[in-house]
């Protein structure tokens, strides 16, 4: 099971119907985006896939075993998202699919020439960095992540778009794929976060000081003095990198060190809330309902199969 947020379902196709089993493609084209909806009813291997420009694909259903280039292979979940520049092709398994199992993707397609320019028009209006030293970047280092919330919404927002009958979608489409590109960045940022960030990068002693303090209280004036920069600088250059606001980042955190910590049957929520951090017990509830889409039981039950007295 995934630790990222699913996306929205969408209604298979009817087998009686279909002329293949083995990625069936549905195609929705917009004037500067295609989305593809591939579905799989087989078990079946080294499936080939590869496109033109940026793919950007979000499993809905079902699981694939991902091959890119010599790298080894990884399953791919609902609740993930993997990104691709032009020219890379991959090799895909589907070693779970049958028709009461099916496996169900959703991939936009862009042409390299319209991301280049979002990218610029971004760093042209929108610079993160009045010198252009920290541009709108998409990184292929880091090509496989968890959806959080923010990229889900519009992930879901761009396929509604592209699936329904409207004269205005291109027009839509248009300015929501600017907001794909924001979110995919900002999300690759939370995962290279995740895995650690370099020493040089100006927010690595703040992400440092936040997880070795999370369950005390942690004061923006400290965060500010471990990036070296101003209230209102840090503020908005630490929420154009990740998407959240410095607070907003701290809650997060203690939500993964919860996640973590309920893994551990012999704790009890209660005792999760308070060695996460918070003091606060509804509080707690309400907030990781909110981010995680389930209750803090429910989601140990959906992982470890225990059931609280």
């Amino acid at each position: 099971m995934s630790n990222g947020y699913p996306l929205q379902g969408i209604n298979l196709s009817d087998t009686r119907e279909l002329n293949s089993l083995v990625e069936h493609r549905r195609v929705f084209t917009l004037n500067h985006c295609e989305l593809n909806i591939f579905e799989t009813y087989q078990q079946c291997s080294d499936v080939v896939l590869s496109y033109d420009g940026l793919v950007v694909t979000s499993m809905l259903r079902g699981k694939k075993v991902m091959h890119l280039s010599e790298s080894p292979g990884f399953d791919f979940l609902p609740g993930e998202t993997v990104i691709l520049p032009e020219g890379i092709s991959m090799k895909v398994d589907f070693p779970e699919a049958d028709e009461r199992h099916p496996v169900q993707c959703a991939t936009i397609a862009l042409n390299w020439s319209v991301v280049t320019g979002m990218l610029d028009f971004l760093n042209e209006t929108y610079p993160r960095q009045a010198d252009g030293s920290d541009e709108w970047a998409l990184n292929f280092n880091q090509y496989h992540f968890y959806n959080n919330r923010e990229l889900a919404n519009v992930m879901n927002k761009l396929i509604s778009i592209s699936m329904e009958d409207n004269l205005a979608k291109d027009a839509l489409a248009d300015l929501t794929l600017k907001s794909l590109l924001i979110r995919v960045i900002q999300t690759q940022n939370m995962a290279l976060a995740e895995d650690g960030l370099p020493i040089n990068n100006r927010f690595a002693a703040v992400v440092e000081y936040i997880r070795e303090h999370l369950t005390e209280k942690i004061g923006i004036d400290t965060l500010c003095r471990k990036a070296c920069m101003s209230k209102s600088g840090f503020f908005r250059s630490f929420k154009e990198t990740f998407g959240l606001s410095p607070m907003e980042f701290v809650i997060r955190e203690r939500i993964n060190l919860a996640k973590r910590l309920l893994m551990n049957p012999a704790a009890t929520v209660s005792d999760v809330c308070y060695q996460a951090g918070f003091n606060n017990l509804p509080y707690f509830s309400r907030l990781f309902k909110m981010l995680e889409g389930v209750t803090p039981t429910t989601y140990r039950q959906q992982r470890v199969g225990f059931r609280l007295e």
